[in-house]
């Protein structure tokens, strides 16, 4: 049992990994970084220091190497709380799955200029 509970980890982890490792190309780069900026993402996230909200270098380590982008994308239209202590984030519900989870994978590569 506890080999097919390991097989099954195994096998969700490595269907999983694209996610976690996925490059953001040029492009994207320019559309997120331009989403982060007009949808008032700077009013408490800075790319390396601490505002309202945690910086992007801190997001992007306490996720690194983990399949999250579908989970925070979820998140940053959604909302949440608790993940960060007392702070929580509002829903930003107008962006689009799509912008969302562009803008996730954005954060979680370093946010790139």
């Amino acid at each position: 049992m506890k080999k097919l509970i390991s097989l099954s980890f195994t096998l969700v982890v490595l269907a999983t990994a694209p996610e976690a490792f996925a490059k953001i190309n040029s492009a994207d780069i320019r559309a997120a970084r331009s989403l982060f900026q007009s949808s008032g993402c700077t009013s408490c996230h800075d790319a390396t220091g601490s505002a309202a909200g945690p910086s992007l270098k801190a997001i992007a380590k306490r996720y690194k190497g983990k399949p999250v982008i579908t989970e925070l994308a979820q998140r940053i239209r959604e909302g949440s709380q608790g993940r960060w202590g007392d702070l929580s984030h509002p829903a930003i519900d107008y962006l689009t799955p799509t912008d969302a989870s562009m803008l996730a994978e954005w954060i979680l590569n370093g946010a790139p200029l």
